[in-house]
């Protein structure tokens, strides 16, 4: 009864973000839908040239009955939900204003998304799965790739079989 997110790991390909010498410090917010967000609690030195940088950070969001009713009730109702990124785990890539200069404000650089209902039909869970990140600024172009687990297979069922679905 229970979602577990890991984030794994971050690179980017040859993109605006890679010459963007402003951008230096990198963290990972992980949003389902308007509520429940997450985020790494390290921000990490931008990766250079195809290297990957590591947060190994993981997340358990419980969706029991007993302890967590309205986040099990939120979930029922985004799964059945037809709007496009209603039913995604949003990864929105941030910059970290550096140290010595936290006057500037944080900044989105890309996102990346897992589909809860696509768990679902597949019957898979999304196991360090390499995921598109696509520019905050165009999201036609993929800037990286953003390594991340999904495990939520089991929580989704049981939420459907509670709805009467299969």
């Amino acid at each position: 009864e229970k979602i577990r997110i890991e984030i794994i790991s971050l690179c980017f390909t040859d993109s605006r973000v890679a010459v963007d010498d402003t951008i230096q410090q990198l963290f990972v917010e992980c949003r389902l839908y308007s509520v429940l967000a997450e985020e790494t609690p390290v921000s990490l030195p931008k990766p250079t040239g195809g290297q990957w940088i590591h947060y190994n950070y993981s997340n358990v969001i419980y969706v029991d009955k007993a302890n967590n009713h309205a986040r099990r009730e939120y979930l029922k109702t985004i799964l059945q939900k037809t709007d496009l990124n209603a039913d995604s785990l949003r990864f929105t890539v941030v910059s970290d204003p550096p140290e010595d200069e936290q006057e500037l404000e944080c900044e989105d650089i890309g996102f990346a998304y897992v589909s809860l209902r696509e768990i679902l039909q597949k019957e898979r869970d999304v196991i360090e799965q390499d995921i598109d990140v696509f520019d905050s600024q165009d999201e036609s172009v993929v800037i990286g790739k953003l390594r991340v687990t999904v495990e939520a297979l089991r929580a989704l069922r049981s939420i459907c079989e509670e709805r009467g679905e299969d």
